[in-house]
């Protein structure tokens, strides 16, 4: 099984974090859409990371990978529980894919880190500042309003929480605090606590330290 794609997309992330929540060992094909244009788009016609190769077939698509996943391996299951719950874990990874990834990931971190730090280009501060002060904090206090006080989505870790996650380790990388939604906070904290989680966390934290931002503490809606 060969993943390609790179750890800094949430989308790969999201990925590498399904497969070790399964206990599914791969080889990780370090694949930069950004650099590497042709070979990305060879890979996926629309030139997109991750792509799962197994079996001889290639699957595209995070989403379409972890149903993949969930149909080869039912155990654990990704999208556990009833046909409701099934229904907000479905939600919960389609917003993070969306609109979560198009500020934290499409401004924030391509802002701060891709061009900020890794191609030490200049970075548009106003967009930055539109994204921080007007753009996040309703997109924060939704999702603020559908997670639960403790634990996690369905009586079980899910793709809600792994998709989730993954694009809010993104911002967390280019400076996000969360401190201000507290029941986010807590969700983040205790998907972390999770030993393969913890052990993604470190790998990223001795390949990718040097680019982290300072801290900014997100404010709330209003």
């Amino acid at each position: 099984m060969i993943l390609h794609g790179s750890s800094i997309s949430p989308f790969v992330r999201k990925i590498m974090l399904a497969l070790a929540y399964k206990g599914l060992s791969y080889e990780l094909q370090p694949l930069n859409p950004f650099v590497e244009k042709e070979l990305a788009q060879k890979r996926h016609p629309m030139g997109k990371v991750p792509v799962l190769e197994h079996n001889g077939q290639s699957i595209i698509d995070s989403t379409v990978i972890a149903h993949y996943l969930d149909d080869c391996y039912p155990v654990p299951p990704l999208y556990p529980g009833d046909a409701a719950s099934r229904a907000q874990i479905r939600w919960l990874e389609e917003y993070a894919d969306t609109r979560l990834t198009s500020l934290i990931g499409g401004v924030m971190f391509y802002q701060k880190i891709l061009r900020g730090k890794i191609l030490d280009k200049d970075i548009d501060e106003e967009a930055l500042e539109l994204c921080i002060e007007h753009h996040l904090p309703p997109v924060l206090a939704y999702l603020e309003e559908q997670l639960p006080e403790q634990a996690f989505v369905t009586d079980q870790l899910s793709m809600a929480e792994i998709s989730l996650w993954s694009v809010c380790r993104s911002g967390w990388m280019a400076g996000l605090r969360y401190s201000n939604y507290p029941k986010l906070n807590h969700y983040l904290a205790a998907i972390e606590q999770e030993p393969w989680v913890a052990n993604l966390i470190s790998v990223e934290d001795h390949e990718m330290a040097g680019f982290y931002c300072n801290p900014i503490i997100v404010g709330t809606q209003g």
